[in-house]
């Protein structure tokens, strides 16, 4: 019998190509020890169940002794939704209606073809859930009482093996049972020391001088240590994480990017380091690790961000997005207003497009990140699948169900997530924190290195369906105000790279956005001062008072103010019509809202004083309907 050198250990290899997740492992002295912890009870056929943190490389570990052997691993992500006929199987209708067809789930596939089951994250499935598969880790066989009864042992070669993440910082989540883990070999997954973190690093990018590798390290376990001990992000009250799988995003881009300034090194560790916290004071706690740790005495000044469309590629600055229609890129981008605030952004989304990783734009109420969506999410020319999510929906409301098609005609319905995946394409998750991590948590096979998505067995599919390479994975997710309010677990966050929405409340910016859309200085100058007054009434309390909840007024009621203005303002009605239009708009778009009547009163003579001196420029109203065409053209919006 072949076999194959793991860990010190003879392993027999299998005759399966079982891909190539697994295959960049780097063997250091922890990494043979976990290894060795998991071969002895994988050998000998027992379940195996590891635990561990995030991003310590739970599966990683099984995919490599897989990949080593030439074994096939099939993984099934649980989340609160997990039903048994999920991994067991269930009937499905046949097309015409007249019959039913049995589809094996992916822990019935497994067992037949004996190849290994990871069940992972499976303390968030109820165990009175598990428990109904519980002949297969108590007694190596699964009898199919949802199908025809018969009994499916497990025979050579099938493994099961269970993940798990602690209590700790993953929302809520429970360890498993004692009365299930007794059936398991439990390993805890040892983390990386920093010296073995250096020298796996060194193997996967030797281009990075041990110099740079080693100042990267030190601000990642500074980072992550500032989290554990309270001293950063405890205002922000989300649940953040910083491991390897930062450290190699950071590392690819600093090669990819050819990073050989200070300046441009410190770019980089901003976006992995600074980027995420909302706080101002942590933000400067991290600069000034990041200055120590770059040499620099000042936060460098860098190109503001520039875009142009050229021979089949978007560049910003040094990023180069492959695009597949020249002319939409160009049309998006002229759709949109982009200040410095925004372009700075922009880049940043880019930046982690050109690199391949998920990205998550976390945003505060007042703010609107819709106004720069088609930018970044269709530039691409890729199609765009949306899924919008919100408190009570169902794993298969997201991923597909079977469901009546034509008459008495029953079959397999896409949901949009699936149908995202299957069309190659990007996909934007809406409302991340709306659903609460029971339903998100069945993501995480798509949003890491794996890329891709089981589908339930009615399905009539056992292979994953995978994520395109070109596709990219996009995430809108509000800030969390208080502990009551449900938000991604630190093991979900990690796999995406945040990037805040910035606030674009300052006069300038505002300014620059509005004229995009409007022509006349005096009336913007007029708009933006009074949306800047009513927006620093309501955070004072002036207006509003008596509410349980103070008004909010964001950049959404600044567009739809001017979104009146640009429909109803015309040459017809001249000054006077002009005006009438301004403040029956500020009205629609902000006082009709107050629910004092003499608040609203005080407002509505602030709006109409505030228009009452508007100065029409000679061209203000040619320049309004060459405004108005490319609005109903579809160029602005």
């Amino acid at each position: 019998m072949e076999t194959v050198k793991i860990a010190g250990l003879n392993v027999p290899v299998s005759k399966f190509n079982p891909g190539s997740l697994g295959s960049d492992l780097i063997e250091t002295d922890s990494t043979v020890r976990n290894l060795s912890n998991i071969l002895y009870p994988l050998l000998e056929g027992k379940p195996v169940l590891l635990v561990g943190d995030a991003g310590v490389g739970k599966n990683a570990l099984i995919y490599y002794i897989n990949y080593k052997r030439k074994h096939p691993t099939a993984r099934f992500s649980f989340n609160e939704d997990t039903l048994p006929e999920d991994l067991i199987g269930s009937y499905r209708i046949l097309m015409d209606g007249r019959g039913f067809t049995w589809s094996d789930g992916p822990l019935t596939s497994a067992i037949r073809s004996g190849h290994s089951f990871v069940a992972d994250e499976m303390n968030l499935c109820p165990p009175h859930i598990i428990k109904r598969f519980s002949t297969v880790y108590e007694a190596a066989y699964l009898e199919l009482i949802e199908g025809d009864s018969s009994r499916i042992y497990c025979g050579e070669g099938f493994n099961f093996i269970g993940t798990q993440n602690p209590a700790e910082g993953f929302e809520g989540r429970k360890p498993l049972p004692f009365d299930i883990t007794r059936f398991f070999s439990v390993v805890f997954i040892d983390p990386h020391t920093p010296d073995e973190i250096l020298f796996i690093l060194k193997k996967l990018y030797p281009a990075l001088s041990e110099s740079l590798l080693q100042s990267c390290i030190r601000i990642s376990l500074e980072t992550e240590t500032r989290v554990v001990t309270g001293k950063l992000g405890k205002g922000d009250l989300e649940k953040y994480h910083f491991n390897i799988r930062n450290l190699k995003k950071l590392c690819n881009r600093l090669l990819g990017l050819k990073a050989d300034t200070s300046e441009l090194q410190f770019r980089e560790f901003w976006n992995f380091y600074v980027e995420p916290f909302r706080k101002k004071e942590d933000r400067d706690f991290q600069i000034e690790l990041l200055l120590s740790e770059s040499g620099l005495k000042v936060v460098p000044e860098l190109p503001e961000p520039s875009f142009q469309v050229h021979k089949g590629f978007l560049y910003c600055n040094d990023k180069e997005i492959p695009i597949r229609d020249e002319d939409k890129a160009k049309r998006l981008l002229s759709e949109v207003p982009l200040p410095l605030k925004l372009r700075e952004f922009s880049e940043r989304v880019f930046t982690a497009i050109q690199f391949q990783e998920n990205v998550l734009i976390e945003y505060s109420e007042e703010q609107d990140p819709q106004i720069l969506l088609p930018l970044f999410a269709e530039i691409s020319g890729l199609p765009l699948e949306t899924v919008s999510l919100c408190k009570g929906i169902h794993t298969s409301d997201i991923i597909g169900a079977l469901k009546p098609i034509d008459g008495s005609k029953v079959d397999w319905v896409d949901g949009p997530l699936t149908r995202g995946i299957r069309e190659g394409g990007n996909i934007l998750i809406t409302n991340l924190e709306a659903a609460g991590a029971e339903l998100v948590e069945k993501l995480n096979m798509l949003t890491d290195d794996a890329r891709s998505l089981t589908l339930p067995p009615e399905a009539g599919r056992n292979e994953p369906i995978q994520l395109a390479e070109d596709s990219r994975i996009f995430a809108l997710k509000l800030f969390r105000k208080s502990k009551s309010t449900a938000t991604i677990s630190r093991a979900f966050r990690n796999r995406f790279t945040s990037v805040l929405f910035p606030d674009l409340e300052d006069e300038s910016t505002l300014t620059e956005i509005v004229s995009f859309y409007l022509p006349g200085n005096s009336l913007i100058l007029k708009m933006v001062n009074f949306h800047i007054k009513v927006r620093d009434l309501a955070k004072k309390r002036t207006i509003g008072s008596a509410n349980l909840v103070p008004y909010l007024f964001g950049l959404s009621n600044l567009l739809f103010w001017k979104d009146h203005i640009l429909r109803y303002a015309d040459a017809d009605g001249g000054k006077t019509g002009l005006k009438e239009t301004a403040v029956r708009g500020g009205r629609i778009a902000y006082t009709n809202q107050i629910a004092d009547p003499k608040e609203r009163m005080e407002l509505e003579k602030i709006l109409d004083f505030q228009m009452s001196g508007i100065e029409v420029e000679s061209d203000f109203f040619k320049i309004l309907e060459d405004r108005k065409k490319n609005s109903n053209n579809g160029h602005r919006h």
